[in-house]
């Protein structure tokens, strides 16, 4: 297996030739094309067109007065690129892909054999790679995180259950790099890289500080529409609101869906007025042949003619925003 080229660092004698001669872009294009990270040989980044690399040059020409600030200031040279938050204006199309390639990459990686590489080869060769005998077992593979190193190069940290040697299943999270060229295509940089799985924390719901568990109105509105959509039972619109079109579960995963406790924002008057709202979340009892669970539902319902409907599944925006957490401020 070849090893991996270094990228340069960029030279900053290479602006300030720029300013001073003009007429040697030809040799600036050729300084900048030699720091570009090329992918694993046996990888897809070679796919990467000619256009790439005209635009790799022409960010290094519109960095220029940027970098010559920097110089002059007697600034170090910038850090590497960290990861952000994904910008608005990537095209969530091409956000999608990226994950969806990634799990699909991550998953035929980890369960690929040297007899059965079949999945593994549509996102790479395999005809060089050392593949193991038997292949891992895995289950629950997900996006976890989806961050931008810079504008062309998505990393996607993808996040499975691996059965150990000992047959219990442990969470495990996987780096992806990819790339994208002027025509949005995407390539694979190279093979997943394991990080530490992100730890999850359980926090309360925020803003439900009512318990309408007694409030008839309320629950029978809630445990009828629950029933319906998760068991198929009775008529779902009953319960719905006029202009809101939500689809019950088919084929339904439970058998029966009963109310545990709801709580909400505010406790309703004794008579709703046309329009009022509330917003509950009703843990709910979950049952099917073989198992019983609980489970948490995010409703918001909407007063008609003396009775609560449903007019949103799960948070709404602002009930969103209101699970954020808050920073601290400075003291």
């Amino acid at each position: 297996m070849k090893t991996q080229r270094k990228a340069k660092k960029p030279n900053a004698g290479i602006f300030a030739r720029f300013k001073r001669e003009k007429d040697s872009t030809d040799g600036v294009a050729d300084q900048q094309a030699s720091g570009v990270i090329q992918g694993e040989p046996w990888t897809q980044g070679h796919s990467i067109s000619n256009k790439m690399v005209s635009g790799l040059i022409v960010v290094g020409l519109l960095a220029y007065p940027f970098v010559s600030y920097q110089i002059s200031e007697g600034m170090s040279p910038p850090a590497a690129a960290q990861v952000v938050e994904q910008k608005p204006g990537v095209p969530p199309a091409l956000a999608q892909q990226a994950q969806s390639i990634a799990q699909g990459f991550v998953s035929s990686w980890l369960t690929a054999t040297k007899d059965d590489a079949s999945r593994l080869s549509r996102y790479t060769q395999t005809t060089s790679l050392r593949l193991p005998k038997k292949g891992s077992e895995i289950r629950e593979v997900s996006v976890s995180e989806l961050g931008l190193v810079n504008e062309s190069t998505f990393r996607v940290t993808v996040s499975v259950e691996v059965k150990d040697p000992s047959g219990q299943w442990q969470p495990r999270a996987f780096d992806v790099l990819l790339i994208t060229a002027e025509n949005q295509e995407l390539s694979i940089l190279g093979f997943p890289s394991e990080r530490a799985h992100p730890a999850a924390k359980s926090k309360k719901f925020e803003g439900y500080s009512k318990d309408l568990s007694a409030n008839k109105a309320v629950t029978s509105s809630v445990e009828g529409f629950l029933q319906s959509y998760l068991s198929g039972s009775g008529d779902l619109t009953r319960f719905v609101s006029p202009g809101t079109t939500i689809a019950p579960i088919s084929p339904a995963p439970y058998s029966s869906a009963r109310i545990e406790y709801v709580v909400g924002d505010k406790e309703p008057g004794e008579k709703a007025t046309d329009g009022d709202l509330i917003h509950v979340n009703a843990r709910m009892l979950l049952t099917n042949k073989t198992t019983e669970t609980l489970g948490d539902f995010q409703l918001t319902l909407t007063a008609r003619a003396g009775r609560w409907e449903v007019s949103t599944l799960g948070l709404d925006e602002t009930f969103a925003k209101a699970q954020t957490p808050r920073k601290e401020p400075k003291q």
